[in-house]
């Protein structure tokens, strides 16, 4: 079960599949947040194995822009996630050269709980002062 925080979108897969993945974005004033969540637990990661698909699928479908985009997937129990922050190189809009790290730091884990839920406030989050709102 995806995290409650996040919304079902419809993608298609690497294998061209019908799937769906919990998203949801965040505006920011400096940068914006993605947040990304497997429709169920697997025993990888997900949306590692269908990034580059699922990134070119949300461009089209979201108003995201590469050099202002933090990727976060949500791993683990819903009430308390692991977090993976997501780095790619950009070609134009195409993401290149994936690849993850566990957000390790307690204060960045804590302040992305906090915007996931909605309880972080304009210009209190490092990761660039995203907004509340969604698309």
């Amino acid at each position: 079960m995806p995290h409650p925080a996040v919304e079902p979108l419809s993608l298609t897969n690497r294998l061209g599949q019908p799937v769906v993945l919990g998203v949801k974005f965040l505006p920011g004033e400096h940068r914006d947040t993605l947040f990304v969540s497997a429709p169920r637990q697997q025993a990888s990661s997900f949306f590692g194995k269908n990034a580059e698909p699922f990134l070119m699928q949300l461009m089209e479908q979201l108003p995201l822009v590469p050099e202002r985009l933090s990727i976060i997937e949500l791993r683990g129990d819903p009430e308390n996630p692991e977090f993976w922050r997501w780095r790619a190189e950009w070609v134009g809009r195409s993401p290149m050269a994936l690849r993850a790290e566990p957000v390790a730091s307690n204060g960045s884990r804590s302040a992305l709980q906090s915007l996931l839920e909605g309880r972080q406030h304009e210009g209190a989050c490092h990761a660039g002062a995203p907004r509340r709102r969604q698309a």
